[in-house]
């Protein structure tokens, strides 16, 4: 089998990410207060126009980047399932982002090789699509603290739950959001034990085989009314 140089999916999601088989659907996640400082942020607007916007999954884009200890990658990635954003108060309040974890695609290589790398990745030594084919960022809120935009919200992956917060630049242009940044989640947090140093019981002696925990996700997220 494929030497798996790092691993990720991700989800994207924001990206990031699974929702225990079950369809993703729209929910109300609890907002948090948000700041009434009307911050300038360099590549940011701070205030946008109430109402509900709805995730274009065309013109989104999530890209992964995996490495194992000896610095080797690998690249892809995963395409947008369906998501909204509801801004409130001229703030962006809540939302959601769901990925299509079937679509894991591996850019860096071809053929057989890449192949048996999704497929691996798929697979429940990873991601196990099967019976997690979403994952999730349950979007809580956007701040502004010090010139710079923060998303905070829920990660889902493999149906596990944790918290998460990331810079973010958000903008508005008529009727549409964009929201760009990168995200880093740490995946022996959601049971993806595959040659994690974290588990040292199930992989005794991995030296330069080890993939590292942290997966990156660079994210283009457009939103529409």
């Amino acid at each position: 089998m494929i030497q798996m140089k790092n691993l990720l999916a991700t989800l994207f999601a924001l990206l990031l990410l699974v929702n225990c088989g079950n369809t993703p659907t729209e929910t109300n996640n609890g907002t948090e207060d948000a700041t009434n400082e009307k911050i300038a942020t360099k590549g940011s607007n701070t205030a946008f126009s109430d109402g509900k916007y709805q995730i274009n999954q065309e013109l989104s884009t999530c890209n992964w980047i995996g490495t194992e200890i000896t610095t080797e990658t690998h690249t892809g990635t995963l395409n947008v399932y369906k998501g909204s954003v509801q801004v409130t108060d001229n703030r962006v309040s809540s939302g959601f982002i769901a990925m299509d974890m079937a679509s894991l695609n591996v850019t860096d290589l071809s053929g057989r090789a890449k192949d048996r790398l999704e497929g691996h990745l798929k697979s429940d030594d990873f991601f196990g699509v099967d019976k997690h084919p979403f994952a999730e960022l349950k979007l809580e809120s956007v701040k502004t603290k010090e010139g710079q935009s923060f998303a905070g919200g829920i990660l889902v992956i493999r149906g596990i739950n944790h918290p998460i917060s990331f810079p973010v630049d958000v903008i508005q242009d008529g009727n549409q959001l964009t929201f760009d940044g990168d995200m880093t989640f740490d995946r022996s947090k959601y049971n993806v034990k595959f040659r994690s140093g974290t588990f040292p019981d199930l992989f005794p002696d991995l030296g330069d085989k080890l993939i590292n925990d942290e997966i990156s996700l660079s994210f283009h997220i457009v939103a529409e009314s």
